[in-house]
């Protein structure tokens, strides 16, 4: 039997469009796949914050976002590494996100990562010492769902750093 080259060749080319459509099949599947993984949110914690530790208040009641009340701080003068208690209320719904910015001047010294509900972040590294005496400041914190990274309800808690 004599096949001649013109059945040969559309038979060739029937076979590769056949394996570009089943390679392009699988590439549309694996793709939707990976979808549900690269959909998923990923917070970024921050690598400070560690157990929630005592000496802050409250705002706010039982349910909802519990957000904490800070009158004052006080810091170490002169040191760009200091020591507070910045804390997201255990049972939150949500992740946390601290910048504190001087009122006087709306300069940002510090801006942490995501702290989980239930932990706290104690050691701060401002972007620069303060000096001795009272800084009117505002804590803002800002809320990402712990489901979806979604933002929700925030805060802006005024307080006066100390630096002694």
């Amino acid at each position: 039997m004599k096949i001649s080259k013109n059945k040969i060749m559309i038979t060739a080319i029937i076979v590769l469009c056949v394996a570009v459509a089943v390679l392009a099949a699988v590439l549309v599947i694996r793709k939707d796949k990976n979808k549900d993984n690269d959909d998923k949110f990923t917070p970024t914690i921050d690598s400070d914050s560690g157990e929630i530790g005592t000496g802050s208040n409250y705002s706010g009641g039982q349910q909802g976002i519990r957000i904490p009340g800070y009158p004052s701080i006080t810091v170490d003068a002169g040191k760009d590494n200091v020591t507070m208690n910045l804390f997201n209320p255990e049972g939150n719904p949500c992740y946390f996100t601290f910048e504190i910015v001087l009122s006087d001047t709306g300069e940002t010294i510090y801006k942490s990562d995501m702290v989980e509900p239930g932990k706290a972040i104690t050691n701060v590294k401002l972007q620069h010492p303060l000096a001795t005496g009272e800084h009117n400041a505002v804590i803002k914190i800002s809320t990402a769902s712990l489901t979806d990274g979604k933002t929700m309800n925030g805060a802006n808690v005024e307080t006066v750093l100390v630096a002694k």
